[in-house]
């Protein structure tokens, strides 16, 4: 799963929701886990997102069910950032394409 950067694709709702900058770091995390050969990846790759604007960040976590694993990561609210209010990705990997969507989209 994952194996490939090509046929990458976002849904509607993604393209309005959330920024270019998110959604590259999201595929960008995803791109790292591949390169672990310890961990094999899932169809389904969740992003779950907590702002803290006291500290003007926003916490990134990546997780999978099976087999399960979890991450995090920080972001710098950037300008871009300032307006981004989504709590859940997901990216769905079918064999053929990748598909970043927001969970009520699916």
């Amino acid at each position: 799963m994952f194996d490939t950067q090509e046929n990458r694709y976002v849904t509607r709702g993604v393209n309005e929701q959330v920024p270019k900058e998110m959604q590259q770091r999201c595929f960008q995390l995803i791109d790292e886990k591949v390169k672990q050969a310890e961990i094999q990846l899932d169809y389904l790759q969740i992003f779950e997102f907590n702002r803290d604007d006291q500290r003007g960040t926003i916490t990134i976590v990546h997780r999978q069910e099976e087999p399960f694993f979890i991450d995090y990561s920080e972001n710098r609210i950037t300008k871009d950032l300032v307006n981004f209010q989504i709590k859940m990705l997901w990216v769905i990997d079918d064999h053929t394409h990748q598909t970043m969507l927001l969970p009520e989209e699916y």
